[in-house]
């Protein structure tokens, strides 16, 4: 991510596209498994429960639009390259963060009181 993050202060564009891209595969690897193309890959996702059928369409956009910077000659434009980033980022909270989060809050909160007859 810190390199994205480079790439993004350099002021480039195709670059944080496909280092989007790659962080997003190197998390379906590790959470999936090699199971195939991306598409597969994002299908297996949903399926283990790491992501819902509306992430796998708006991952799949974001994965696209990373394929056509590395794949396709495209140089996509910054509000593109935010949105690319906004999804990413979104994800990788999703998968890495938020579920200790939640286990830290759950811990912290106290029990509701039983309630009495």
């Amino acid at each position: 991510m810190d390199e994205v993050y480079r790439s993004l202060d350099a002021d480039t564009r195709r670059l944080p596209m496909m280092g989007a891209r790659t962080l997003v595969d190197i998390l379906k690897v590790e959470k999936v498994g090699d199971v195939g193309s991306f598409k597969q890959k994002l299908d297996a996702l949903a399926a283990a429960g790491f992501i819902g059928t509306v992430q796998v369409e708006i991952l799949d956009a974001a994965l696209d639009a990373g394929g056509a910077a590395a794949h396709r000659g495209h140089i996509p434009s910054f509000d593109e390259v935010n949105a690319v980033m906004a999804i990413v980022e979104n994800l990788l909270k999703a998968v890495y963060v938020l579920p200790d989060m939640a286990k830290r809050l759950k811990k912290s909160t106290p029990a509701r009181p039983s309630k009495k007859a």
